[in-house]
């Protein structure tokens, strides 16, 4: 009975000082979820403001600079001639000012990728010079759709295209008088498009490019941008900054997070929307398995008291004995046991890991060899088979005409060159060891190219010559200029 008690106590103990253990952790917990959640929603709100005000200054800069370069083109000398005075050009200075301007219209849609066509019209002439056709018929349906833009909204979007158009000058279009010429730019949706797919986040939501009043979208996500135009007055929200808003809207009972940011320069929005599931349907899971978890800790607590107490000292204490073995370097040591719980899981480890330090032991010899035999190829790269094949074939020409005073020279230098290459008891060697064998080297491919290439040597400095260096460095340098350098020379 006392056993029994005792026990009886030892269990309550500890189940007790485990409840007492992890109660402060999950209130904690239980905080920290809540403020995460709050932190959560304030650091997505952040990122998708953040992610639109940067995309949005991009393509304002983008957009922008084609604008420039437009008002810029209209002081092109040959441009104003074609548009003002092309009826007083002969056809000679006709031709060469519409290369000229279609040259123009090249390196402006060349200058950007967002620009996917550049044209001129001509009102005056009825033609149009383009960067395809060159010289063309005025397209009168076009030509009307783009010159009908205002100076506050350089945009035209017609007939499912969108463009940037610059009449020349805004003043005829105030008087209702065609312009002397029109510049426009076809913005590449396709580029636009990609731009927007990177608004993403893991490939959720969409993003949209909305022109002023609603009035043409330009979307990453076609099935939305309907919704998004009905949805437009309802999500100019609560302010997050000056330069956005950040609001909710349902699509077929799907709420969504919508981030917008509007540039003034280019009257603009653009538009980021992600379906709140995306965003914070983990954390609302993560939520429900945290009191889930909670239930079933307790109940696992009383469980493992028990488990504990009968369960781990045995086995514990089997393991450390094993442990003792190894420390005195009995590497042939096995636990073995009949259990089917974690321990049976250890032991196994256990023995792995002891096998494998025996393995890793001898793999240290054959490391070793391999080393070494790593070596010996490393060295024997450093032979080029072709130098010493026409190195041998100049002996056995001067052998042939008996040149016995060149075969001598030659041959010093040979068993010189190969003498250093072959060293591998040193790693470094002096500077003027190192220099000495690149003159060795160039020696030898004098004998080769005596009457085509001539070398000169200057004078090492004095300073240099006791300078440790690695072997092997100046040769190669030499043999490049050889090999590459001089080749075909």
């Amino acid at each position: 009975m006392k056993r029994r008690a005792k026990y009886s106590k030892i269990y309550t103990n500890l189940i007790f000082a485990f409840l007492i253990v992890i109660a402060p952790i999950y209130i904690v917990s239980l905080k920290i979820n809540e403020y995460g959640e709050q932190a959560v929603r304030e650091e997505i709100e952040h990122s998708m403001q953040s992610r639109v005000h940067f995309y949005i200054h991009l393509l304002e800069n983008e957009f922008s600079r084609i604008v420039y370069m437009q008002k810029a083109f209209i002081n092109d000398r040959e441009l104003l001639r074609l548009g003002t005075a092309s009826q007083a050009l002969s056809s000679n200075e006709f031709r060469e000012a519409v290369y000229s301007v279609n040259s123009r219209l090249k390196s402006m849609m060349n200058s950007s990728e967002y620009i996917a066509d550049a044209d001129v019209f001509l009102p005056e002439a009825e033609r149009i010079v383009s960067v395809v056709s060159l010289f063309d018929k005025l397209p009168t349906e076009e030509y009307e759709a783009l010159k009908s833009t205002d100076g506050s909204n350089p945009f035209v979007y017609w007939n499912n295209r969108l463009f940037v158009s610059f009449p020349y000058s805004e003043l005829a279009l105030i008087n209702n008088e065609s312009p002397v010429f029109l510049v426009s730019a076809e913005i590449s949706q396709k580029e636009v498009t990609e731009v927007l797919d990177r608004l993403k986040i893991d490939s959720r939501g969409g993003a949209m490019i909305i022109g002023v009043d609603g009035e043409w979208i330009v979307s990453s996500d076609g099935e939305r941008s309907i919704e998004m135009r009905a949805a437009l007055p309802a999500i100019a929200g609560k302010k997050t900054d000056p330069g956005g808003t950040i609001s909710l809207f349902e699509i077929e009972g799907e709420r969504h997070w919508v981030a917008m940011e509007r540039s003034d320069s280019l009257g603009i929005t653009l538009a980021m929307y992600m379906p709140e599931e995306a965003l914070l349907g983990k954390h609302k899971r993560y939520e429900g398995w945290f009191w889930l978890l909670s239930g079933i800790s307790v109940l696992v607590v009383a469980l493992f008291s028990y488990w504990i107490f009968r369960q781990i000292h045995q086995p514990i204490k089997r393991l450390v004995r094993a442990f003792e073995q190894v420390e005195k370097g009995n590497l042939a040591v096995s636990v073995t046991e009949n259990r089917s719980d974690e321990f049976n899981y250890l032991y196994r480890q256990f023995n792995a890991a002891v096998k494998k330090i025996d393995e890793l032991i001898h793999e240290v010899y054959e490391q070793k060899y391999r080393a070494n035999l790593s070596e010996l190829r490393h060295l024997q790269s450093q032979i080029n088979p072709h130098f010493l094949y026409n190195s041998f074939f100049i002996l056995s020409r001067m052998t042939k005409y008996e040149d016995y005073e060149s075969i001598n020279k030659l041959s010093n230098y040979l068993g010189a060159y190969f003498r250093f290459i072959t060293r591998t008891h040193a790693e470094e060697v002096s500077m003027e060891e190192e220099a000495e064998h690149a003159k060795t080297y160039v020696h030898i491919q004098t004998f080769r190219f005596e009457e085509r290439i001539e070398a000169d040597f200057a004078e090492l400095p004095g300073e240099y010559a006791g300078v440790r260096t690695p072997r092997l460095i100046l040769q190669p340098i030499v043999e490049n200029v050889y090999e590459h350098g001089l080749k075909n020379k």
